[in-house]
């Protein structure tokens, strides 16, 4: 990338404080995995069942009647389900958090989550490219997701100047957005012919996946709430409508919700990107370092931690993304020790301070200028 760094790297200054603080980290997940077993089974086994009995709730009461109290209830209980689904159980399955227990049902590899974003674009963009190249600019393409300019060392383009809009747009509609997110389709100004063979090869899989959740959302079951309700005599039209209606905005509480949870994971005030010439090979205390430096948590009580999928501790499920994630509660203490001793910056806040400095991000790079952000690693040693 070759660009100027605009802020100092802090923490570890030498080679010997990098060995000592990665082997820490190191350490702290030795220590908490060992422990990992059955309460971590019944924890993600009883999850599983609440959120099929939310699921079936909020569902029942979408089919029963279109009286609207009734709808909006059963709206946010479905809509609070697709959140569990997707955040506290898909993701962290799909990041194999419970392989180990062996169980098809959490399995990552072949679990398929209730979203239109296919599990194998998810795990491709999301496991191995965002969380092994975390705020690495050109690299990780979810800081910003090909979209957004969050950086003073992203070139300004006038497309930018409505980007505070587009954003609010884009949180209604968010899971459509990671759908396509892996089809890069920003990179067809650049490498045009290249972007469009990538498009016609991932398009069938993301096609059939997106497919499968209209059947589901605004087929199927928009089809048995009119015959439900034909029955109990309200006829066709009302019952399908309720359901249909009830449906979206299920499916709106859990796009804005996830929207706002993960851009409060990495754009908040205080974040840093890196350049990409410079993580290659490199040391495992430098990969550690930039894991933190790029991440953001947000203050909650348990009940916030579990809506959040436990990405309220951002922080340490990119230390530790394949630790389950009710342990990152218990960790996160001694992970902001380690970060204290060793100089690095641990960013953490409530929920509206933390969106605050995201929304004053977007609007800011909008327009030419902005906060540099690019940040150099200091001391390349060996890498383990």
């Amino acid at each position: 990338m070759g660009a100027e760094p605009g802020v100092a790297c802090p923490g570890p200054s030498t080679p010997e404080a990098l060995d000592a603080f990665a082997r820490e980290l190191d350490a702290l997940k030795r220590d908490t995995m060992v422990r990992v077993g059955l309460e971590d089974a019944r924890y993600i086994t009883c999850l599983l069942w609440v959120i099929r009995g939310v699921e079936s709730a909020g569902r029942a009461l979408l089919l029963t009647t279109p009286w609207l109290p009734t709808l909006w209830l059963g709206a946010v209980l479905l809509g609070l389900a697709k959140c569990l689904q997707n955040m506290e159980f898909g993701h962290n399955v799909m990041h194999g958090q419970y392989d180990w227990m062996h169980d098809p049902r959490f399995d990552g590899k072949s679990h398929e989550w209730d979203s239109t974003c296919s599990k194998e674009d998810w795990r491709h963009f999301h496991n191995y490219m965002h969380h092994h190249y975390t705020n690495v600019l050109e690299l990780d393409r979810d800081f910003g997701y090909g979209m957004l300019r969050l950086s003073a060392e992203v070139p300004w383009e006038p497309r930018f100047l409505t980007q505070a809009p587009y954003a609010l747009f884009v949180a209604l509609l968010f899971e459509w957005a990671i759908a396509i997110h892996n089809m890069e389709f920003e990179r067809l100004r650049t490498d045009r012919e290249g972007t469009k063979a990538r498009i016609q090869a991932l398009w069938p899989r993301v096609k059939a996946k997106m497919w499968l959740q209209i059947k589901k959302d605004y087929v199927l079951w928009p089809l048995v709430g009119s015959l439900v309700s034909l029955v109990f005599g309200a006829g066709l039209l009302k019952g399908l409508l309720a359901v249909l209606l009830g449906n979206v905005l299920a499916n709106v509480i859990r796009n804005v919700w996830t929207f706002v949870v993960i851009f409060c994971g990495h754009f908040t005030a205080g974040v840093h990107t890196f350049d990409p010439a410079l993580v290659q090979g490199e040391h495992k205390g430098h990969w550690y370092l930039r894991q933190i430096l790029g991440s953001s948590n947000i203050r909650g009580g348990k009940l916030f931690h579990i809506m959040t999928g436990n990405l309220s501790h951002q922080i340490e499920h990119h230390l530790y993304p394949d630790m389950p994630a009710r342990r990152y509660a218990e960790v996160a203490p001694r992970v902001r020790d380690i970060c204290q001793r060793h100089g690095v910056p641990y960013n953490t806040g409530g929920l509206l301070k933390q969106l605050a400095t995201v929304a004053v991000r977007i609007v800011r790079h909008s327009f030419p200028g902005g906060e540099r952000t690019l940040t150099p690693l200091q001391h390349p040693v060996t890498p383990h």
